[in-house]
């Protein structure tokens, strides 16, 4: 089988790229979007973990199609965030820093928290409902990319994304470049659940804005400081910052 990397990549990550492409094999508008999901879902749930190169003939080889749509993949993933393209070098997952790092999740506090008051002002006990059952779900899955998706189907509708598109574009993008390390984070057994998403469900519907702010900014936080710790550990780098 191919290497995916300069140096010999582990069989395993190719035989699970392997299985991502038979997930995504039907239902969609062109070879393009679909090799995007596949490589998109595969940085996100660890199989192409950061700073991995990405061979374009050998992501055509294991999905089964031509270098052309993976070219424009790997261009999308660029604008996303998620890959880093160097003339010489070729394409790479991105790998940041802790104070890139530490700017996403400043970032994130101030976009959330301001998306969860202007959505409870909005709130409806049919939206209450659905968030339940959202939340649960998400509370439920703790692997791979179906972890990514049941948090982000959370988020979404908890910030009201149909009727804010655009602030939930900015949150998402800021989500998606943290997201593998937070997966990576809860893999070695960090996440309590100490605040499920259920428990700020209940503080959503009881109106309690303040509470709920609280409750989103102390998840945030407390996944930050996990995030930070596997960065610490994997790079050895001190932000120039303090967290």
């Amino acid at each position: 089988m191919s290497q995916i990397t300069d140096a010999a990549a582990p069989q395993e990550s190719a035989v699970a790229l392997q299985k991502i492409a038979q997930r995504h094999g039907a239902g969609y508008r062109s070879v393009g979007a679909m090799a995007y999901d596949i490589i998109r879902e595969g940085i996100l749930d660890g199989t192409l973990p950061p700073g991995m190169k990405l061979r374009q003939e050998t992501l055509a080889e294991l999905i089964g199609i031509s270098r052309v749509p993976i070219r424009s993949a790997l261009t999308q993933l660029e604008a996303d965030g998620l890959v880093e393209v160097h003339a010489r070098r070729g394409a790479m997952v991105r790998v940041l820093s802790l104070d890139e790092a530490q700017e996403v999740y400043d970032l994130r506090i101030l976009l959330e928290t301001q998306a969860l008051r202007l959505s409870m002002a909005e709130m409806t006990p049919e939206r209450i409902e659905q968030l339940r059952g959202l939340a649960e779900t998400a509370d439920a899955i703790s692997e791979g990319g179906e972890f990514v998706t049941a948090r982000a189907d959370f988020y979404r509708h908890l910030y009201d994304a149909e009727r804010r598109p655009l602030t939930w574009e900015l949150i998402e993008q800021l989500r998606l470049k943290l997201g593998r390390y937070v997966l990576g984070w809860r893999l070695v057994g960090h996440d309590d659940h100490h605040e499920s998403h259920s428990h700020l469900i209940d503080a959503v519907e009881s109106g309690d804005v303040e509470r709920a702010t609280r409750m989103l900014v102390s998840h945030l936080t407390r996944v930050r400081d996990g995030v930070f710790a596997l960065l610490r550990e994997a790079t050895g780098e001190t932000p120039a910052r303090g967290d």
